[in-house]
């Protein structure tokens, strides 16, 4: 018995030790960036700007963690639990998907919930948006157990709502640079620090640094 806690106690520091390279954090410093800019770029290059918004934040994930975190680390393979939770976020996921895409059409339709539509007139897409995302990236850090999503969440969640108060009173781009430039330079200069701290504590193995100079 003492020996299985062990073991998911090995696993669990081992699932967080994932998460301390500061990838995810510069991703998510990078979408916010992103969020800030899209204003910018949709008068400069139109409607592609919607790939500066989709393309860099999970190809920065997906690149960091191939070659900055594996290489390092190795890639930690996880038990059933963890497999279980998965598709459990997966699921949450969706289901939360389906629940903002029904209120959306409900405050576009103007089917929102009495007063409450009418109190929340102009406001409602965003703040339900904005709920939204702090439930989903609540429920992500939990299953994930990555505290720091928590936060991040918030910090997301809130902005959008700002965002659509700022651009009432000070117009666009500012209310984006504001609302998501601010928080995203700040987090994305935090994980650059994470990223640093541990590319020098694990540099790459002698084997590794050996075949790239020899490539």
């Amino acid at each position: 018995m003492t020996e299985k806690m062990n073991l998911k106690e090995i696993e669990k520091k081992a699932y967080r030790f994932t998460f301390q390279d500061g990838i995810y954090d510069i991703m998510f410093g990078v979408l916010l960036v992103s969020f800030a800019l899209a204003p910018i770029l949709r008068e400069v290059i139109g409607l592609g700007y919607i790939l500066f918004l989709v393309i860099p934040a999970p190809l920065i994930l997906t690149l960091g963690k191939r070659y900055i975190t594996v290489p390092r680390i190795g890639i930690v393979k996880f038990g059933l639990n963890r497999q279980v939770a998965h598709k459990k976020l997966v699921i949450i996921s969706v289901i939360l998907v389906i629940i903002t895409l029904i209120l959306l059409m409900m405050t576009i339709t103007k089917t929102f919930p009495g007063t409450l539509g009418t109190m929340l007139d102009g406001y409602a897409v965003p703040l339900i948006i904005g709920i939204s995302t702090i439930i989903g990236m609540g429920v992500f850090a939990y299953i994930k157990d990555f505290p720091h999503l928590w936060i991040y969440g918030l910090i997301i969640g809130l902005s959008i709502p700002v965002a659509e108060v700022l651009y009432k009173t000070i117009g666009t781009p500012l209310n984006g640079i504001i609302a998501f430039g601010v928080p995203g330079i700040v987090i994305l200069i935090y994980g650059s620090l994470i990223l640093f701290r541990f590319l020098h504590k694990y540099p790459l193995p002698k084997e590794e640094m050996s075949n790239e100079n020899s490539g």
